[in-house]
């Protein structure tokens, strides 16, 4: 089921959501339940249009951990947020997204920030996560910002306002490998797959507990999560091997490399068109972390290129030699389902 908000409003935060924490003793360290409601702290009077007069999430001095967890899980799934994040220095990691009901045992697909750096957590507990970094904004703790996650069979996409961040294969490989961080998004597989049954994490943990720690500016009002679907649907524009710049317009070298696109388990087709005929590479990456050529053509000046990613292969990426440069690259995009 959806997160209603209007069921909360009636019925408050306690009645969607659960709630552990772990503070320290003379023993060590120990867990408890406790009521969410004493930690994320909300209100519904409004300062000014979807802002509230009380909208904090806090760790208290002397905890460890502060975790929410909605009672719901949601298979497969689309978390969406919309929010101010803390800039905390040298401070506790900030989860959010998605983790399986059962804690550790389970899989994780959710933002990590630490210290103003922010990430992108994939795999299942009892393996090594894939970690990825991503490009955090630079005003992230002064405005608002969406950030969302799509969980689909065998890939999960992080979104920042809705442009794509990180993509992970979700597959049981050996290992989490990590093949690009950085622009125009991260790239990795993971070692083990996470569960499709998700539920929603908000997690403070670690860092100093000499003082409290608080998330201002978050509300259930700004988190939508609903259900997803196994498949993926989605289109993407190719960039230069990590640039920010499109494959599509004006290039001056005698070879052009694209940023690799998902395939394992996915329709993927290839739109390509240039004013300039050429040699056109399909590329797959391989466990050795190598690049290798998995079928190659020519292709045609002012002729628009399909092609279909027949074998089941993780990533899969473009290499361009055009015969005449330089030359105008009109089309260069996928369509991924």
């Amino acid at each position: 089921m959806p997160i209603r908000f209007g069921y909360i409003l009636e019925k408050g935060i306690n009645s969607l959501f659960y709630c552990w924490v772990r503070e320290v003793t003379d023993k060590g360290e120990r867990f408890r339940v406790d009521e969410p409601s004493k930690y994320w702290i909300i209100s519904w009077d409004e300062r000014k249009y979807t802002e509230f007069s009380k909208a904090r999430f806090i760790r208290p001095k002397g905890l460890t951990t502060v975790s929410l967890r909605s009672r719901n899980v949601f298979k497969y799934g689309v978390f969406q947020l919309n929010a101010r994040l803390p800039k905390w220095e040298n401070g506790p990691m900030l989860w959010f997204g998605f983790e399986a009901e059962d804690l550790f045992g389970g899989g994780v697909v959710h933002f990590l920030l630490h210290n103003g750096n922010l990430y992108a957590f994939a795999g299942a507990w009892g393996g090594d996560l894939l970690k990825l970094s991503l490009i955090t904004p630079e005003d992230y703790y002064l405005r608002r910002h969406v950030y969302s996650i799509y969980v689909h069979e065998t890939v999960a996409l992080w979104f920042i306002d809705m442009r794509l961040s990180a993509l992970a294969i979700l597959t049981n490989a050996t290992k989490p490998y990590v093949v690009h961080e950085g622009h125009p998004y991260s790239i990795g597989i993971t070692s083990m797959r996470p569960s499709t049954a998700l539920g929603i994490l908000m997690d403070i943990d670690g860092g100093p507990i000499d003082r409290e720690w608080v998330w201002d500016d978050i509300h259930p009002w700004q988190i939508r999560v609903l259900n997803g679907s196994p498949r993926a649907s989605f289109m993407l524009d190719l960039y230069h091997i990590g640039s920010k710049r499109l494959f599509r317009g004006e290039i001056r070298s005698k070879q052009a490399i694209s940023h690799p696109l998902p395939s394992l388990g996915l329709r993927t087709t290839i739109l390509f068109k240039s004013r300039s005929s050429g040699k056109l590479a399909i590329q797959t990456y391989t466990r050795t972390s190598s690049w290798e050529t998995l079928d190659e053509f020519t292709v045609q000046r002012n002729k628009l290129t399909s092609y279909t990613v027949e074998k089941d292969v993780p990533l899969v990426r473009l290499v361009y030699e055009p015969k005449d440069v330089p030359t105008v690259i009109e089309v260069a995009e996928a369509v991924i389902n």
